[in-house]
């Protein structure tokens, strides 16, 4: 035996071998048996066919087991809803989603971040509010929307273009009245939102 061929031999062996090598490996497969009870219990549906499952779908159906298991009872039925939404939607409907999420990942840390503060106020909006802006943006033509978009991604360059200390006295004033307006009679907010319509 040469002594190339000897040395591929003895590698091999040596990894084969290896208790590292073995660990490496078993930690890169996951096993249906090393599922503890409430995993397998969570994911009963996928049991016969787990090992068909390629490794990256299991760790990320194993993930969202665990982000199940830790949910408040308000939060699991706010993903119930969201998973009936989405098997109502078509598949065109599905694959733009998708999209989005793709192009959601792959903006920088700083726009994500921007986009999940933005969630969250809307999130916390009042239902009725709520519904009538999603009201407002269906009702809008596409030219309508694009001609949003773009408004809305100058407001971000000129706020971002904004010394530190300029972005501070306006989040100030915004809380302000944010505060005011929680104190404002119904008649008070509608003068007011007609005053910020005209100023538009």
């Amino acid at each position: 035996m040469s002594n190339n061929r000897l040395l591929k031999f003895v590698l091999l062996n040596i990894m084969l071998g290896s208790p590292f090598y073995v660990k490496a490996q078993d930690e890169n497969v996951v096993n249906w048996n090393n599922l503890n009870a409430n995993e397998q219990q969570l994911l009963e549906r996928f049991k016969d066919r787990w090992s068909e499952i390629p490794e990256q779908r299991k760790k990320r159906l194993l993930k969202g087991a665990k982000r199940w298991k830790n949910m408040s009872p308000e939060q699991k039925k706010q993903a119930k809803n969201r998973m009936q939404r989405w098997k109502k939607m078509t598949p065109e409907q599905r694959q733009r989603i998708r999209e989005r999420y793709q192009h959601f990942r792959a903006l920088p840390d700083d726009e994500k971040q921007r986009i999940r503060q933005q969630r969250k106020w809307f999130k916390n909006l009042p239902a009725e509010r709520r519904k009538n802006l999603r009201d407002r943006w269906n009702n809008m033509t596409a030219e309508q929307r694009e001609t949003f978009r773009q408004r809305m991604k100058e407001r971000r360059e000129h706020w971002q273009q904004m010394p530190a200390h300029q972005r501070e006295e306006i989040k100030q004033q915004r809380q302000e009245l944010r505060q005011k307006w929680h104190t404002m009679s119904p008649a008070e907010r509608r003068s007011a939102r007609e005053n910020i319509q005209q100023r538009r």
